[in-house]
């Protein structure tokens, strides 16, 4: 703790977050007012500016507008502004879009409120320096789903003390439940996606989502957790198959000789404690056929990837596998050696890679890979078909 405390200090002390409540609502957000931000107080809420033109947030209230109704007016506004939607995800009382734009990344996230729709817009870029945004909006988005739903509350972390978990004096603390005692093991828990290669359950994902597990299990769809068993691993190119009893509705197509520019689509299960536990789909497409220092064992893409997305499917546009999720570049490093921070500069281990490794463990694959394209919605369908979620004790 105190190592990741030492290595949050620079940015926690860039954003100064503090809990700002909104006018009408008396609803709490974090807000980066250690940016120098000014604010204005408008009809539906408060707009705060940053005079170095980093970052803006709207906080909002609309009044006889519930997220199923907001949802597609806004959806349909980003786009119309010819902006690349990059997530989305409309649930029965919240949704989220996140878009870009011109180098301008926008996260937008609104919650059924009373007889209304409370929620926030948080634009960043790195053209005036770096703000870290990926990692601010997750801490804002987190401090709004606190008030919302009712969950724990926080106060704004501070560069130069621990995160108290004290909850506001504005509402009632939640009545308190004793957890049970949890031994070691149960504590070293971890994440990863996968996706099935056969309709016999064998399912491929990264060797370092598996390689220090107990016991895995397998989640997929509403089918109950399935035990995952480790039947082969190549840990040179980080890959792993399993076998599980589960008996998938779709398997990935394997198609070798993805092309530059091609557009792809992302399934996974991302920081599963924030977003979405159903799963995100994003959208990009291949920008290099090879990763770091040339690897022509990967690709790297534009489309968004987090913690838990290794050894997620890598689709084209018409639901063909081309690839496996493996990393995201470290932006903090790249910021510390060249002052700019990276976006969404991603990597995937070729299918090719993928179908010699399923190859040399005597395991068939499907080859049929078609050409039609698939309508974005229908891929998200596909791609959550047959990805899983992993979970490692």
């Amino acid at each position: 703790m105190e190592r990741l405390v030492d290595a949050a200090r620079p940015a926690l002390a860039l954003w100064g977050l503090q809990q700002v409540n909104h006018p009408t609502r008396n609803v709490s957000l974090w807000v980066p007012l250690g940016l120098g931000l000014t604010s204005n107080r408008t009809r539906e809420g408060l707009e705060f500016r940053d005079p170095q033109r980093r970052v803006s947030l709207d906080y909002k209230y609309f009044t006889g507008v519930n997220v199923q109704g907001g949802y597609p007016v806004l959806l349909e506004t980003v786009q119309r502004q010819g902006a690349v939607i990059q997530y989305k995800v409309l649930r029965r009382d919240f949704f989220v879009i996140m878009s870009y734009k011109d180098n301008v990344s926008t996260y937008s996230r609104y919650h059924n409120d009373d007889n209304g729709a409370l929620g926030f817009s948080f634009s960043w870029n790195n053209d005036n320096g770096p703000v870290y945004g990926e990692r601010l909006v997750t801490l804002i988005s987190s401090s709004l789903y606190a008030e919302a739903t009712g969950g724990p509350w926080v106060s704004p972390p501070s560069y130069s003390q621990e995160v108290a978990a004290v909850p506001p004096s504005t509402r009632p603390a939640p009545t308190p439940i004793a957890p049970a005692p949890k031994t070691e093991e149960e504590d070293k828990l971890s994440s990863g996606t996968g996706y099935f290669v056969t309709n016999s359950g064998h399912i491929v994902t990264n060797h370092h989502v598996v390689k220090s597990c107990s016991t895995i299990a397998v989640f997929s769809g509403d089918q109950p957790a399935a035990e995952g068993r480790l039947i082969g691993s190549d840990e040179t190119n980080d890959l792993a198959v399993l076998k599980t009893d589960l008996k998938p509705t779709k398997v990935a197509n394997i198609r070798i000789g993805a092309r530059l520019g091609d557009p792809i689509a992302v399934f996974g299960y991302p920081l599963s404690q924030v977003l979405a536990s159903s799963g995100n789909f994003t959208l990009g497409s291949i920008t290099a056929l090879a990763g770091m220092r040339d690897d022509t064992r990967h690709l790297q893409i534009s489309a968004p990837v987090q913690a838990g997305n290794s050894g997620g499917p890598l689709l084209d546009a018409s639901g063909n596998l081309v690839g496996t999720i493996i990393s995201k570049l470290n932006a903090m490093k790249v910021v510390q050696a060249t002052g700019d921070m990276p976006q969404n500069v991603n990597f995937a281990i070729k299918s090719s890679v993928v179908a010699s490794f399923l190859e040399s463990r005597g395991i068939s694959y499907e080859t049929n890979a078609t050409s039609n394209a698939l309508a974005p919605a229908d891929l998200a369908d596909h791609a959550k078909a047959l990805s899983v979620m992993i979970l490692c004790k």
